[in-house]
């Protein structure tokens, strides 16, 4: 049924990737790579990417595994998102990684204080395996062949690399009928469905019957190959302060909470007073300050960061004009 799927798809777009792909030359050949490169790639996988271990954002604590692909495969993964994943749509009710969606768009859903049930899939990149992925693409209509070669391609160590531009969008087009038999459990319970990543809500204006929701829940995840996080699943019922995937979702719109943004202002003030201080944090200080422009829009708050940004980049060239 999967294939039936991705088949009509492929007549509704067109001649697809899959007639043209068929071996390495003319994978190579509709990617734009000369057939070496992408040989290189498939043979020595293991040669392709760097690890590295970050601390965890839900607890420092712990830490992060993160393999990054080389530039020469990060390329090629790029290549394969723009000329091949790219042809078959994701459902709206995914917020993840998609064009114009995101975790604010999805907050949006769950305003004024709708109730909530969160689940959350454990290991999630990692519970995808060379085998899935080699699935995905016969599923598609690659040959076996060429359904090997874009696996390889794609992986590290038998799963889905957390850092490879292919990882995210090869996820979704998993999940796809995971979300669809969601969709409808949700529909039978009068309930909408969203999910962003990992985590999947079910959102309604009346409070609802979570327990009961989630033993059903949690056997369409086991039956799609995933396991729930039993220790993150959680029910906010309507109205109740709660946060949603980072932000205040018990009001008109989403917030970003009060905690957050002290140490925003925190930040921004260091920033004000120690020049070499906000040189060295510019890259984060500037993304702080567009996640607050989303949020909140051109406010006097964000004005205020952009005039605090704008000045350490003055000071900056001044400085690099004293010196000579």
């Amino acid at each position: 049924m999967q294939f039936i799927a991705w088949h009509r798809e492929r007549e509704e777009v067109g001649m697809g990737a899959a007639d043209d792909c068929k071996d390495l030359a003319s994978i190579a050949n509709y990617l734009g790579f000369a057939p070496q490169h992408i040989f290189y790639l498939v043979e020595e996988p293991e040669r392709c990417y760097v690890s590295i271990e970050i601390p965890k954002n839900s607890d420092p604590s712990k830490l992060r595994k993160l393999d990054i692909p080389i530039s020469e495969l990060k390329g090629v993964q790029r290549a394969i998102n723009k000329k091949i994943l790219s042809e078959f749509s994701i459902d709206e009710c995914v917020h993840s990684y998609i064009a114009a969606r995101s975790i604010l768009t999805a907050a949006r859903e769950f305003c004024p204080g709708r109730a909530v049930l969160k689940v959350d899939i454990e290991n999630f990149f990692p519970s995808i395996t060379f085998k899935r992925v080699l699935g995905l693409f016969r599923s598609m209509g690659f040959t076996g062949q060429a359904s090997f070669i874009l696996a390889r391609l794609t992986t590290f160590g038998d799963r889905l690399a957390q850092s490879a531009p292919t990882s995210p969008s090869i996820s979704n087009l998993i999940m796809r009928g995971i979300d669809l038999r969601l969709k409808k459990l949700a529909a039978t319970w009068e309930l909408s469905y969203l999910r962003y990543s990992d985590d999947m809500f079910f959102h309604k204006e009346k409070n609802f019957n979570h327990p009961k929701l989630a033993s059903y829940i949690m056997k369409i995840i086991k039956d799609g190959g995933f396991a729930v996080n039993e220790g993150k699943t959680r029910y906010h019922p309507k109205g109740l302060p709660r946060t949603t995937l980072g932000l205040l979702t018990h009001g008109e719109k989403p917030k970003i909470p009060g905690s957050q943004r002290h140490i925003y202002r925190s930040m921004f003030f260091k920033a004000s007073r120690n020049i070499h201080w906000a040189h060295e944090n510019r890259d984060r200080l500037r993304g702080i300050a567009e996640w607050y422009k989303c949020v909140y829009g051109r406010d006097d708050t964000y004005i205020q960061y952009r005039a605090i940004l704008n000045n350490e980049a003055r000071l900056r060239i001044h400085a690099s004009y004293q010196s000579q």
